[in-house]
């Protein structure tokens, strides 16, 4: 149980390792956070500047009157003109035109009796409106809300001109609101959002249109910087982690079999990385910037009326949890009643298909009855199933609704109350309903670096394997085989299991003799040719060329001797040329052809589309096994090594072929040491010595017709094989 509750935590911790590997291209890494956190930014301001845009649609530009202003505005207006000493009424009111005489009636308090009380206050209004714009916005605005002179126009028709923003400027500070300084600022400073708008189409609302879309054209921009930035970063990461798992896997000689084999690296190298690679994108794109967005919309929204951002939420979350309770039921349900429909059909074709036993038995009305009832149980079921569905949805869909009737009526108290206007409502809903979408992808985005984070700890889990085979310090060069091979006491258990491979093994391979292993499970025959190369070392016993332990020989000087044709390795993707070269530049073309004619596969590469630089393997042109097996041959007699590994095509090679495959060992095997994995009985009787292999110990050995005189067990596989008994 503790290991299992330190999963979660090793996890976290190899992804946090994975994160390091951003650092290779941190520039980058940064930059797609910071693009992301600018991004967020950007699209608050594009609800700000949708407010705006309402705000001038609803309004259009006009200044408040007194007598639209609500019943707490004009109390607090009037209160604070009364609190003003006599002059500076007097002052405000002769600068919006009104002579020294009027001005004087009208900052005193016998106004009330010689004016009428909605001429006193218009007038009184429209001086505070010219000083709220003098202060605030700029001084020459006080003149903008002159009265006009008697016989041009009411005063009270005045204002259906298009201020622009001051229009609101003077209701936010009229309604003392905290936006007003911000409002304000931004008047100031930009006088294209008032100058000249007294038409329809005003610079003001073209300019609202050009900062939307700069501010569109900005956003999409940091979004793009972004993801990109963000692409880099994790290409560059994943990149990075594969160039470590493959050195890794070619130090891990436990790859080579098939317990663990190199699936498992390949699996690593592939799907563990991408899924690694998506975790980290995720995690630069969307894990800070969408919560990051959504908490600047909720602020956003709570800043602008908290009680119906927080009603808003409030349902949102009853939503989410009795409609995700919903679906769980219904879907748990629908699960259970497909699985019983199914078990109903199944008896029903049971029924169907009794037709001879009916008719023999004369059975059609008891089955049809039978067929009643199931066809009976079968309808309940489907009605679970289809009625689950049925209820689920609608409920589902008229709970958001009322939630959404019951908003809207919220919203209507507040707009009617004074407490907010249009345009604030139409911006807040957006930016709440705007709210699904970065929690939708942060939520996406956490799906994705859940899977990252598991597969990370794969990775890593896959990276902190220790390799088995090493080269110590100062370990000897060794010479070409002269003398021989020897196994004394080799064990081997399988990678990955305890399963014994090899056990207490020991055998003799006299230097220049063709040695073949015979036995039933391939898997043995691999475990002894991969031990001398040193894919890996004996678990037990010691395996000496010319009297040298492998261990303490280097791994160069030791590999550069040994050339293997095995099955599963034939050809890679590449060309013809460096198929049979590796991409040895020491290799020269025409060395590469002569082995090719030794191989005898140069005829048939010279009928290829390219010739030598023709792509072959998996993703280039097909070649038969035969063929595959040549350049493979032709590979490892470049090399002219001391000991040669060979693998025989288990699949029926035709005569012409086999002619061919003889020639060129022929004149290849003279004078080296050769392992043979056979599948042909010509190779088998040329082989010196056979070599028996069973459960992992060395149970005969001998050449052909002494094994199979006087061995069942080889004359039994040799009978398998071949289905011939040889005389």
């Amino acid at each position: 149980m503790a290991d299992h509750d330190n999963e979660p935590s090793a996890d976290a911790d190899a992804f946090a390792k994975a994160r390091g590997y951003l650092k290779y291209r941190s520039s980058a890494m940064w930059t797609a956070y910071l693009a992301g956190g600018v991004a967020a930014v950007l699209f608050l301001l594009q609800l700000v500047v949708l407010w705006m845009f309402v705000d001038l649609l609803v309004f259009r530009g006009r200044f408040p009157s007194f007598h639209t202003l609500t019943f707490s505005q004009q109390t607090r207006f009037l209160q604070e003109w009364n609190s003003l000493p006599p002059a500076e009424r007097k002052g405000r009111l002769a600068a919006v035109g009104i002579d020294e005489s009027n001005a004087a009636r009208l900052a005193g308090t016998e106004a009330r009796r010689d004016l009428d009380r909605d001429d006193l206050d218009g007038r009184i209004w429209r001086a505070q409106l010219g000083h709220v714009l003098a202060t605030r916005v700029h001084p020459d605005l006080v003149r903008r809300v002159d009265l006009p002179t008697p016989g041009e126009a009411d005063y009270r028709d005045y204002d259906e001109v298009n201020n622009g923003l001051l229009s609101l400027v003077v209701r936010y500070d009229a309604s003392a609101s905290m936006w007003t300084p911000m409002v304000s600022t931004f008047a100031a400073w930009n006088r294209w959002t008032w100058d000249g708008t007294r038409s329809v189409l005003s610079a003001y609302l073209l300019g609202l249109l050009v900062l939307s879309l700069v501010l569109l054209l900005l956003g999409s921009l940091a979004v793009w910087l972004s993801r990109y930035a963000a692409a880099v970063a994790t290409t560059e990461a994943s990149a990075q982690m594969r160039r470590t798992v493959y050195r890794h896997s070619m130090r891990l000689g436990t790859l080579a079999f098939r317990a663990l084999g190199p699936a498992e690296a390949v699996t690593v190298f592939t799907r563990h990385i991408e899924a690694v690679h998506d975790g980290l994108y995720a995690w630069l794109t969307s894990h800070y910037r969408e919560p990051l967005l959504f908490g600047l919309l909720l602020g956003f929204a709570l800043i602008l009326q908290p009680w119906l951002a927080l009603s808003f939420l409030l349902f949102a979350v009853l939503v989410w949890l009795v409609g995700s309770q919903i679906i769980l039921h219904y879907r748990f349900q629908g699960r259970i009643a497909t699985n019983e429909a199914g078990q109903r059909l199944t008896i029903l074709r049971e029924s169907l298909m009794m037709m001879r036993l009916v008719k023999c038995y004369v059975m059609d009305l008891f089955n049809q009855n039978r067929v009643e009832r199931q066809l009976a149980a079968y309808a309940d079921v489907q009605m679970q199933r289809l009625g689950g569905e049925a209820i689920s949805r609608p409920l589902l869909v008229g709970l958001g609704m009322a939630c959404v009737l019951i908003l809207m009526f919220v919203a209507g108290l507040i707009v009617l109350s004074g407490q907010m206007g249009v345009a604030g409502v139409v911006t807040m809903t957006t930016a709440l309903v705007c709210l699904y979408y970065p929690f939708e992808r942060w939520l996406e985005g956490r799906r994705l670096i859940r899977r990252g984070r598991d597969s990370a700890g794969q990775v890593f889990a896959f990276l902190e394997r220790r390799s088995e085979v090493g080269q110590v310090v100062g370990a000897q060069f060794l010479d070409p085989v002269k003398k021989g091979i020897e196994f004394d006491g080799v064990s081997l258990r399988e990678p990955g299991s305890s399963r014994l491979l090899l056990d207490g093994v020991s055998l003799t391979i006299p230097a220049g003799k063709k040695i073949g292993l015979i036995g039933a499970e391939d898997l043995e025959k691999y475990a002894l040719v991969y031990l001398l190369p040193r894919l890996l070392d004996p678990s037990q016993g010691e395996i000496r060329i010319d009297n040298h332990d492998l261990r303490y020989v280097t791994l160069d000087s030791l590999r550069e001797q040994i050339a293997t044709v095995l099955q599963h390795n034939l050809v890679f993707h590449d060309t013809v040329a460096n198929n049979i070269g590796c991409g040895d530049p020491s290799y020269t073309l025409p060395q590469i052809i002569e082995a090719a004619k030794l191989a005898h596969a140069h005829h048939f590469i010279q009928k290829l589309p390219q010739g030598y630089e023709t792509p072959i393997g998996e993703l280039g042109h097909s070649l038969s096994t035969s063929q595959k097996f040549r350049i493979a041959l032709a590979r490892a007699i470049l090399r002219d090594p001391a000991l040669l590994i060979i693998e025989e095509p288990a699949a029926e090679i035709d005569d012409d072929t086999k002619s061919l495959l003889d020639d060129t060992m022929a004149r290849i095997l003279p004078g080296r040491t050769v392992i043979f994995l056979p599948h042909r009985i010509s190779t088998i009787r040329h082989c010196d010595k056979l070599v028996l292999l069973h459960k992992g110990k060395v149970v005969a050995t001998g050449d052909h017709k002494e094994l199979l005189a006087g061995n069942p067990l080889y004359r039994h596989l040799h009978y398998l094989e071949f289905n011939e008994i040889d005389d």
